[in-house]
């Protein structure tokens, strides 16, 4: 695992929740919050945060994949058998 993916573990704890159109983590650190523009569900959050940190930009990025996988992985798992296009998305 690269450095960046391990910092970026190590930024927020579970479990996550989610209340009032945000994502926060097990400390209260605010993950994405639903406030975007267009057609996006979430935007990433932790800038303020993030911001001051070595390699921030790196860590930020590596934060948005791991949110990605962990998407994917969730909705490979849970969508098994559905036929595409019942999602509602597009």
């Amino acid at each position: 695992m690269s450095l960046p993916r391990e910092q970026a573990l190590r930024l927020y704890r579970p479990p996550f929740r989610h209340e009032h159109g945000f994502i926060w983590d097990a400390d209260g650190n605010m993950v994405a919050d639903d406030r975007t523009a267009g057609d996006a569900a979430v935007q990433v959050r932790g800038w303020g945060r993030i911001k001051y940190l070595p390699g921030a930009e790196v860590l930020h990025d590596a934060v948005g994949e791991l949110i990605a996988e962990a998407l994917t992985e969730y909705w490979q798992r849970h969508a098994a058998g559905q036929q595409e296009g019942e999602g509602g998305g597009g």
